[in-house]
């Protein structure tokens, strides 16, 4: 399985919060970096890496440069930089069209991954504590359309602190617990007030950004996607992405080629595959096998990655 055990650092977002649902909502908007850190790749040393956030969507058309540094002292650029020591490791990340963004954490990798379960139910009261009282059925993937999707993150403690963050025009994301929330992918009706006062529910799939601290520096994050209105088996999980794939649920990997289309980009040719599987994306920088992740945030661009075949571990 891949490792991945980042430890990262939020950029504050701004995000509005309505009393009548006792939660708020950040929005992911322009450019920015929304996390960085380390993560262990197998090496001697850990890897930094980083979680930057386009402004265009869920992918990068062209390359984001990297530039990092460690107490001051440059370590290297791009995505496969050793840290090989202790500090406060910086990040300046430069989009194609020159917007800069900085951030920088003190480097510590967090123990223990983080696993994603999936609950579908309904919620006619969207209030906190009637939404708590309430449990789900769970899935491997989708929700009926007008249910709600339940995610619970396993792996976060009381003592960690969780934040949600959300491309435009992807549902409403509740909050319940530290390590639970609850999504809507339904267009919402308000009065002049704010209050709701219709619901009209949707079918799609939507992805958000969890970002989990334990306030010491060993943070961890992923997208976590949902489906709504599909069939369950229809879909099989990579981390917290969902991948269609009818008919190979019982899979452990997947082959598929990346070609870019009018939403950013997609998988074609799907099929089932075994370990050692050919992997061939530049960005993947001699991995074994492939993250979807690395799309939105950046490490594969699809100025380089369309067209490549890659390697999917499903979990």
């Amino acid at each position: 399985m891949l490792n991945r055990l980042p430890i990262l650092i939020a950029v504050l977002l701004l995000s509005a919060c309505r009393a009548e649902f006792d939660v708020s909502r950040g929005e992911l908007g322009p450019f920015r970096i929304a996390a960085v850190g380390v993560e262990d790749q197998g090496g001697d040393c850990p890897v930094a890496t980083a979680a930057i956030w386009s402004g265009e969507g869920a992918f990068h058309t062209d390359p984001v440069r990297l530039i990092w540094r460690l107490d001051g002292e440059d370590l290297g650029e791009g995505w496969g930089v050793s840290v090989c020591g202790g500090g406060l490791l910086q990040l300046i990340a430069i989009a194609a069209d020159g917007q800069e963004r900085k951030a920088q954490v003190n480097v510590r990798l967090r123990t223990g991954g983080i696993q994603v379960q999936r609950e579908a139910l309904v919620l006619p009261d969207l209030q906190l504590e009637a939404r708590r009282e309430l449990q789900g059925e769970s899935v491997r993937s989708s929700v009926p359309q007008g249910s709600a999707l339940r995610v619970h993150l396993e792996g976060v403690s009381e003592a960690d602190a969780v934040s949600w963050m959300s491309p435009p025009n992807q549902g409403h994301l509740l909050g319940l617990t530290t390590g639970s929330a609850d999504i809507l992918l339904e267009a919402w009706d308000l009065d002049e007030d704010g209050a709701l006062v219709g619901r009209e529910p949707a079918s799609g799939m939507t992805s958000h950004l969890a970002l989990v601290r334990d306030g010491q520096g060993g943070n961890s994050f992923l997208w976590v996607d949902g489906v709504f209105g599909g069939i369950d088996a229809d879909y099989v999980r990579h981390q917290g992405r969902l991948i269609y794939a009818p008919g190979l649920e019982d899979s452990a990997y997947l082959s598929a080629w990346v070609e870019a289309d009018a939403s950013g980009w997609r998988l074609v040719n799907v099929t089932g595959a075994a370990e050692g599987g050919v992997n061939l994306a530049d960005c993947a920088l001699g991995a074994a096998t492939f993250s979807l992740d690395w799309i939105a945030n950046g490490r594969c661009p699809l100025a380089t990655l369309k067209g490549a075949q890659i390697l999917l571990e499903l979990w």
